[in-house]
């Protein structure tokens, strides 16, 4: 049976129990607020310190294509997959384009020439006119040896977009007034086939991925590095490729 409304007595609000509940709850939302806030520092922190190679992305194993290297022998992409190796386009005719890429390969070189696990692979953006008959000489100059550093051509429009799509280039390579434009950035590539960029610390609680464009080091060198440094930005890159190249070597397989 129900109690008739006029029998119900209303409800006694109690001021002191409402503020003791509303003190209650802003004690929570501030509490929670900080550990939330807390736990962001710590994790930022944690990146800040965290100087583990960044992925950019990951080649596909599917993918596999032939090259004619300086020697005129072939070549496969796969024959370097489970090893470390650097990889860029280059114009063997143009060294102007590379100059500073190609020194900081040549010292890559010496520094790892006792890895049986490490190479360099150098595709030339314009194959149809640097065949291994450019290449060689090129190779020779710079003391380039098989099977550690390849110069190779392949066909140019799967260069092309190998360059642009599949290591993730600024810009894909083309022709202007007769020269070639590119980019010749060094993509680092791990036993698992990911793309590897070094990172560095921006700031107290960021670290920030750099890409390995020593000609645009050289170019920030040049026009405002100091006196007594003249090479302050392409020698601090260099350190952060030795570290990344470094930290990739000593990684095992994990994706088949």
């Amino acid at each position: 049976m129900r109690t008739p409304a006029a029998d119900l007595e209303p409800v006694v609000v109690d001021p002191r129990k409402l503020r003791r509940t509303a003190w209650i709850l802003v004690v929570i939302m501030l509490v929670g607020g900080f550990a939330i806030y807390f736990s962001y520092l710590e994790a930022a922190k944690r990146e800040a310190n965290d100087d583990r190679p960044s992925i950019i992305s990951r080649l596909s194993n599917q993918k596999d294509f032939e090259f004619i290297r300086q020697d005129s022998s072939p070549g496969k992409m796969s024959d370097l997959y489970g090893d470390v190796w650097l990889v860029c386009g280059i114009s063997a005719k143009q060294p102007e384009t590379w100059a500073a890429t190609r020194e900081v390969l040549r010292k890559m070189s010496e520094r790892y020439a006792d890895r049986k696990d490490f190479h360099i692979l150098c595709l030339t953006v314009d194959p149809d006119n640097e065949g291994p008959e450019v290449l060689a000489p090129l190779a020779d100059s710079l003391g380039a040896k098989l099977p550690e550093w390849w110069f190779a051509a392949a066909g140019q429009e799967y260069i092309h977009k190998f360059l642009k799509n599949d290591l993730k280039l600024e810009i894909i390579p083309r022709q202007e007034n007769g020269k070639w434009i590119f980019d010749p950035t060094i993509t680092v590539i791990d036993r698992d086939l990911h793309l590897r960029k070094g990172t560095a610390k921006v700031s107290t609680h960021r670290r920030q991925p750099f890409p390995f464009n020593f000609e645009e080091a050289a170019k920030m060198d040049r026009e405002s590095a100091p006196p007594e440094n003249p090479q302050r930005t392409t020698r601090k890159l260099e350190e952060l490729l030795i570290h990344v190249i470094d930290y990739t070597l000593a990684q095992p397989i994990t994706k088949p």
